[in-house]
């Protein structure tokens, strides 16, 4: 038989009573969900890091500069040897630059060559440009311009000398492949600071992939291709940040974005079935609780509320403690496994939210069943007897 409620009684129907009385039953839910965020975070933070140094490397510089191929010869013209031809391609590419100079968002344009070394990442390797000018003030402008800084050593002053990344050279510091793509005529005069994993240096004589290296402001959108072309230029080849992005992506064989979110859909399945089960076992433990609330005249309706309320604070506090845990593994991780050999990865990945509150969403609706099922099967005390 039901008792009747005061309506003073009824609202203290609440969720906190329980949370501060049975507080090892709630620590653990809490501790349960946190850790489950903390794996998917994590995940993200492996998965989605793995492109990152390379995105660093080949395509995040190109915001404040450009590359451009122009036609500079024509089909029969001939040379007497490799040298002149070399000598005419740097001229024309010089000349072609300082007409590009003439326009409002070209800081400097420059003559270049280029090289490559590489950068190696947990899953392989990826060529690094190096950026190879005819002399010093060049590079001096490019430094200036990528707003690197000089940390140790000297600028380039003679062909075959050479600047790095200093993320590279940690990269590096346990073999002597730094440099082996370009050959002993190469070596390192100092060591810079960066937002990009850059190299350059000063070319020496004989490299013949003459290009031209437009320097803008950051950000700048401009089509420098269609400025090229206003000057009577045909560009054979161009670089820009959606290229260079594009480029990177083929060169790995295609997105990791979908890899990541079947890992973690995975990854997340089969953890989401274990928190569910902790979850499930902290409703059913509920029962003769509720049962007892229904015999002093609470109806199902309001204690599924008191239930629902229960969990959503228990997830909710379990995002804040997650969240802080997650941060702080991701921060031992850059610390302990990647800082030592060069490479930086955002702590903070807003991709990794939406995933998260996916999969907290899909819980909390997989709870809705243990909880209708518990809601179904309550009885007043007089039923029991």
């Amino acid at each position: 038989m039901k008792q009747e409620v005061s309506g003073k009684s009824r609202s203290r129907l609440s969720p906190w009573p329980y949370l501060r009385n049975n507080r090892v039953r709630s620590t653990v839910l809490v501790i349960s969900l946190a850790m489950f965020m903390v794996m998917i975070y994590v995940m993200n933070y492996i998965v989605g890091g793995t492109t990152e140094p390379f995105e660093k490397c080949d395509v995040a510089a190109f915001e404040r500069m450009r590359i451009l191929d122009t036609v500079i010869f024509e089909g029969d013209e001939e040379f007497e040897s490799d040298e002149a031809f070399l000598d005419e391609a740097w001229r024309r590419i010089g000349e072609v630059a300082k007409e590009m100079e003439t326009e409002d968002e070209v800081i400097r344009a420059l003559p270049f060559a280029w090289q490559a070394t590489t950068l190696n990442s947990f899953i392989g390797q990826m060529g690094v440009n190096c950026y190879l000018f005819q002399n010093s003030k060049d590079c001096e402008d490019f430094l200036t311009h990528m707003e690197a800084k000089l940390i140790s050593g000297r600028m380039p002053e003679a062909p075959g000398e050479v600047l790095m990344e200093k993320r590279l050279m940690d990269n590096h510091k346990n073999d002597n492949t730094l440099l082996r793509n370009m050959g002993s005529e190469y070596h390192v005069v100092g060591v810079i600071s960066s937002d990009y994993y850059l190299s350059f240096g000063i070319s020496i004589p004989g490299e013949n992939d003459v290009n031209m290296m437009v320097l803008t402001p950051k950000g700048s959108d401009t089509d420098f291709r269609k400025v090229a072309e206003k000057h009577g230029f045909e560009v054979e080849y161009y670089v820009d940040r959606e290229i260079a992005h594009k480029n990177l992506i083929k060169g790995m064989g295609g997105s990791l974005d979908t890899v990541q979110s079947i890992f973690t859909g995975v990854a997340g399945a089969l953890l989401m079935i274990c928190v569910s089960v902790v979850m499930a076992l902290h409703i059913m433990d509920r029962h003769n609780e509720w049962c007892l609330l229904n015999s002093i005249g609470f109806g199902t309706g309001e204690i599924y509320l008191m239930a629902l309320k229960e969990i959503l604070i228990c997830i909710l506090i379990a995002l804040v403690f997650g969240g802080i845990l997650s941060l702080s593994g991701c921060f031992l991780l850059e610390k302990l496994l990647y800082n030592p050999i060069g490479i930086t990865i955002r702590m903070f990945r807003p991709d990794a939210i939406p995933r998260i509150l996916i999969v907290f969403a899909a819980l909390l609706g997989i709870s809705q069943i243990p909880l209708f099922n518990g809601m179904r099967k309550i009885q007043t005390i007089d039923a029991i007897e």
